[in-house]
């Protein structure tokens, strides 16, 4: 059986999707007058790994290292799971800057601690 303390000594090679999911988090107090839907207020944002990134910071927080390989746009999104990678100490030199895909972007709209739309924005 593997303890949580053995993953300091593991590094383990990361391959797959990196993405960025934005969450939008606000509160709705009327229904828009174009069509039957909420209207979010929008008050604070934020941005994590998703995807193959997501699965980097888990195995970060437990002491383990990590080699991702993947591909990110050269836009915002892109730049910022670049910058996020470097702030947990990643090495990014496996990752593959693409300038004509985007990088993908899952924004999930959350009102009163519930989500209640999410936009993808991805090349399949």
């Amino acid at each position: 059986m593997i303890n949580i303390d053995d993953f300091k000594n593991v590094t383990a090679l990361v391959i797959g999707d990196l993405m960025i999911d934005e969450y939008l988090w606000g509160s709705v107090d009327r229904i828009s007058p174009e069509a039957p839907v909420p209207v979010v207020c929008v008050q604070k944002q934020s941005h994590t790994l998703g995807g193959a990134g997501n699965v980097i910071h888990n195995l970060v927080a437990m002491g383990a290292g990590v080699l991702p390989i993947g591909t990110a746009g050269t836009g915002k999104a892109g730049q910022m799971i670049f910058e996020k990678l470097e702030n947990m100490g990643i090495e990014t030199d496996g990752i593959i800057s693409e300038k004509q895909r985007p990088t993908t972007r899952k924004t999930r709209v959350i009102a009163s601690n519930q989500q209640v739309l999410r936009i993808d924005r991805e090349i399949k």
